[in-house]
């Protein structure tokens, strides 16, 4: 893991989530709710999604600002892959 992990209390820990039936109903937007959980989250330890779709679907289910919001976004099963918003 990088430094940049290192203010997490749980910096060696990933939490990966698929998008559609987890972070968003299937093919859903996601909730404000759900929002502040992972931003409460994401100060214990590193967090990611994976899932099927392209990343444009993804960012419209998750938001304009989905690569903020995570730390790892895995798109299209893995194909496409963003580590800390690159």
């Amino acid at each position: 893991m990088t430094s940049a992990w290192t203010d997490r209390e749980f910096p060696k820990t990933i939490c990966l989530f698929d998008v559609d039936g987890t972070l968003t109903p299937a093919r859903g937007v996601i909730t404000e709710s759900m929002k502040k959980t992972l931003e409460e989250l994401r100060k214990k330890c590193v967090v990611g999604f994976v899932g099927g779709s392209d990343f444009v679907k993804q960012q419209e289910q998750l938001g304009e600002n989905a690569l903020d919001m995570f730390d790892f976004c895995f798109s299209e099963n893995g194909l496409t892959a963003y580590r800390q918003g690159k």
